[in-house]
């Protein structure tokens, strides 16, 4: 398919439109983060992440990027804001987030620029200078999570890229976009969610969350941001450091065999599939 020629709307997201429409557009639910693990990590944000509340969503995190562009100090705090949304439960996030910007002495100006970028140009010219300007251990996932938050309402989307809606597109819109950093299937992405809002009669970012809704309830209980009746296994096993162990081994295994070169979708479903299979056995030895 040429590159700048938007597939159809896939009837799986009209269903999943329809679906939300029905249920009076419920929001995505408030993560719950494990506050005194930020608090350890991050010392000198001990006050900002006292301000926060028990569980966070993407308004309160959206609030936080909006001052990112103002100093390198707002950038870094957004950030941190970010990743703990984006982590949610998970015992490894902490260090994680904090490997990013204790292992990149250029961070805070980084993160200050890209988000300038992002507010003023949007998502894909924030996308590509970032891509030049990388972050050790950041990858496009969180960095799209971070771009989102400190995308302004009147420029072009910014939206979350990570490996579930990459599945999704994979599945349900024979598409496939990359995980690497290549900029033009992150603006591919961009415009393909944005041409089938526009359709819908939604925000770019409404059409995100329905993609990775849509997603992630084909499998319940795999992921912190799990429906209700297996959030609260899910959560319980993720605040166990040895299974948090485990299954970040496991996605670090799923990133490394999608950055293999000549890894077709086929070979992505497979392995993903295996992928679900052992999270699942991870997380039900909680059960």
């Amino acid at each position: 398919m040429p590159t700048d020629v938007v597939p159809e709307i896939p009837n799986q997201l009209r269903a999943a439109f329809v679906r939300w429409d029905n249920g009076s557009r419920q929001r995505q639910q408030a993560m719950a983060w494990n506050r005194p693990a930020w608090q350890a990590t991050f010392p000198e944000h001990h006050n900002l992440l006292a301000t926060l509340p028990d569980r966070l969503d993407r308004t309160i995190v959206a609030q936080w990027g909006a001052g990112a562009a103002d100093s390198e100090a707002q950038a870094v705090q957004a950030f941190v804001v970010t990743m703990a949304w984006g982590y949610g439960p998970a015992g490894y996030g902490p260090s994680r987030a904090a490997r990013v910007l204790r292992e990149n002495t250029q961070a805070p100006q980084v993160l200050h620029e890209a988000a300038c970028i992002v507010r003023s140009d949007g998502g894909a010219a924030a996308f590509a200078w970032l891509s030049e300007h990388r972050l050790h251990r950041l990858g496009v996932a969180f960095a799209t999570k971070y771009l989102y938050f400190c995308n302004a309402p009147d420029t072009p989307p910014a939206l979350i890229l990570d490996r579930i809606v990459q599945r999704w597109l994979r599945q349900h819109a024979d598409t496939q976009v990359r995980l690497d950093w290549h900029v033009g299937d992150y603006g591919r992405y961009l415009t393909m969610a944005s041409a089938w809002a526009s359709e819908l009669g939604i925000a770019p970012d409404d059409a995100e969350y329905l993609i990775f809704s849509d997603m992630l309830s084909e499998e319940p209980g795999a992921s912190p941001w799990a429906p209700p009746g297996r959030a609260a296994d899910t959560v319980a096993a993720m605040e166990d450091d040895e299974t948090s162990a485990v299954l970040e081994a496991i996605d670090d295994a799923a990133a490394s065999f999608a950055a293999l070169p000549g890894v077709s979708p086929a070979d992505m479903d497979d392995f993903e599939r295996g992928v679900r299979q052992l999270r699942r056995i991870v997380l039900a030895r909680t059960n």
